[in-house]
């Protein structure tokens, strides 16, 4: 039986006045947030939702390379809607990778006057450390909010 036959079952239900209408809404929050869990502990393309964040945390140090962009953003684009653990490690990864490049760019601006070299030094580094410590805490089954972040995305 499906989430919506049960919710249609739920509703004759409460119309025959087999059950309340307190009841019937404890009912529907609960199959909610099983169906909310289903998706989440569920897999993306074949890979552990956990794993799949893991690694989207990750391609972010494909930086270097010119991949470290489009890599992340295609992971969090193909998991988005699957997971929402990935959802949720997305938009914050997402938030430090629009937040890193408004840093980036305002430390190479500052870099004619020479103030932005050690800044655009330190924004290298926190690029390298920041998704080490994403991935790690999501390996470790944690949702970790990327500090000096703009919330572009919702954090939920």
């Amino acid at each position: 039986m499906d989430f919506i036959e049960q919710i249609e079952k739920l509703d004759r239900l409460r119309a025959q006045g087999a059950i309340s209408d307190a009841e019937f809404d404890t009912a529907k929050r609960k199959m909610l947030s099983e169906d909310e869990t289903q998706i989440s502990d569920g897999t993306i393309h074949g890979i552990e939702a956990k794993t799949w964040c893991t690694i989207m945390h990750l391609s972010q140090l494909l930086t270097f390379s010119g991949v470290g962009i489009i890599a992340p953003i295609i992971m969090w684009l193909l998991g988005n809607d699957k997971s929402v653990l990935v959802r949720r490690h997305g938009n914050r990864m997402m938030n430090w990778i629009v937040s890193s490049l408004i840093y980036a760019t305002i430390s190479l601006i500052l870099c004619f006057v020479f103030v932005g070299i050690p800044l655009i030094l330190i924004v290298g580094l926190l690029t390298i450390i920041f998704p080490i410590i994403a991935a790690v805490k999501s390996n470790d089954g944690q949702v970790w909010t990327y500090p000096l972040t703009f919330k572009f995305f919702a954090e939920d």
